[in-house]
């Protein structure tokens, strides 16, 4: 175990002098050459990058810098970029939680918060031998993971005394820029609460997000709903999703996640449900037409068509005019069609007791058709008639007076749509 971490640690700074290295070759390889006095200083820049990168001088300047970032699973600097409180390392998960929280992240990513230029270190402390990473070795005081590379106890203590910098929080403190929350506890004391922040969790969410919309699976399975065929993979969506930007154009100077997330945050939607009504059978309406629900849903198209009706009165009717009349007319209808299929969705017979005739009853409780020996249809379509007449009547303020031939038409129009309907 041992080797194992401390050889992870040994190919990652091996890796970083040869990323320098590369860079350096690349100047010396420009296409128009270099002067003698640039490549004597590159010479200069290669034999310094093997003296930076030799595992000893750069664990010994890792100690040093690890106190310049802040592991963390909870950052103070996504309030307010220029905040300066402390940030939160919590690794305790439970998987018996209630609520969707940092806690409920088997293995939460952590974050790194602090100067930028010292990233390299949170990289180092990140590293994981598939047990664990070289932070929580370095957590519960396994120090000696880091003694193969140490040429003596002392040296590997320094190390490791260093490099928990990046992991302790020895005085917690909030800052004018944190959230703050006096808590009332009596006799004039006061709880000093400072929510963080959750990257962990707002990371474990980006994922989630990002695997929806971009991942293979998901575009697969897309596609076999697109072409009506089946899936292994259900299909995934986030609807109605925010984001929010960290950091602006510099997403790295809030935290390492931070920036591998591009800056965004996605936002599920926290709205109160949209209030629907719990529809009650008509049991006390002679005439379903004059119930309140009816009345409510229909108010503001009845008035729409009693206002088209008077200003068209004076005029000759025309195929526009008797167009634009069928469509309001035909919207009334669709409210009222919907508003039945909510009835009509009913355990079966539960118009037995009600007091509507018995043609509505047929209408709205399919199940009790054997009622009316008649055609049903035709006296539901009367009714509304009648009742739309009245009321465009009382809308329009007795300026229309609408007898039999409209009656007829608006007759003909319900029972063509109540066949549609498929009753």
């Amino acid at each position: 175990m041992q080797t194992k971490i401390s050889t992870l640690i040994q190919a990652y700074i091996e890796q970083r002098r040869q990323t320098k290295l590369d860079e350096i070759e690349k100047k010396k390889n420009v296409k128009n050459g270099v002067s003698e006095s640039e490549l004597a200083t590159l010479n200069e820049q290669i034999q310094t990058a093997y003296q930076d990168f030799d595992i000893q001088t750069w664990l010994t300047n890792a100690a040093v810098r690890a106190k310049q970032i802040s592991l963390a699973t909870h950052a103070v600097k996504f309030t307010h970029g220029s905040a300066k409180g402390s940030n939160i390392l919590a690794l305790a998960s439970n998987t018996d939680a209630l609520y969707l929280d940092s806690s409920a992240i088997v293995t939460p990513a952590v974050d790194a918060v602090g100067n930028a230029a010292a990233l390299d270190v949170a990289k180092l402390l990140q590293l994981d031998d598939g047990d664990a990473t070289l932070a929580v070795y370095l957590s519960q005081g396994e120090d000696h993971v880091l003694r193969p590379l140490a040429n003596s106890d002392e040296q590997c203590q320094l190390w490791a005394d260093g490099l928990r910098q990046a992991l302790e929080v020895k005085t917690p403190s909030s800052h004018t820029l944190a959230k703050q929350i006096y808590f009332p506890i009596g006799d004039n004391q006061y709880h000093l609460i400072s929510p963080l922040y959750s990257s962990a969790l707002a990371h474990e969410l980006f994922h989630q997000v990002q695997h929806s919309r971009f991942s293979d699976e998901m575009k697969a399975a897309r596609e076999a709903r697109k072409k009506n065929q089946s899936s292994d993979m259900d299909v995934v969506r986030y609807p109605d999703l925010a984001v929010t930007i960290s950091g602006g154009s510099k997403p790295q100077n809030i935290s390492q996640l931070n920036s591998k997330r591009y800056g965004k945050t996605y936002l599920f939607p926290c709205a109160a449900p949209n209030w629907q009504s719990q529809y009650q059978p008509p049991m006390f309406d002679s005439n379903w037409f004059d119930s309140r629900e009816v009345g409510r849903t229909t108010y503001y198209l009845i008035k729409l068509l009693a206002q088209f009706l008077v200003k068209v009165k004076p005029l000759d009717s025309n195929i526009r005019i008797r167009q634009r009349r069928d469509q309001l007319a035909d919207q009334i209808l669709d409210s009222i069609l919907t508003l039945a299929a909510n009835h009509q969705a009913f355990p079966q017979g539960w118009s037995e007791n009600c007091e509507l005739s018995s043609a509505q009853q047929c209408w709205l409780d399919p199940q009790v058709s054997h009622l009316h020996s008649g055609d049903w249809q035709a006296e539901v379509s009367r009714d509304f008639g009648l009742w739309l007449n009245n009321r465009l009547e009382k809308a329009s303020q007795q300026q229309l007076m609408l007898g039999s031939e409209a009656l007829q038409h608006w007759q003909t129009l319900c029972h063509d749509a109540i066949r549609e309907a498929g009753r």
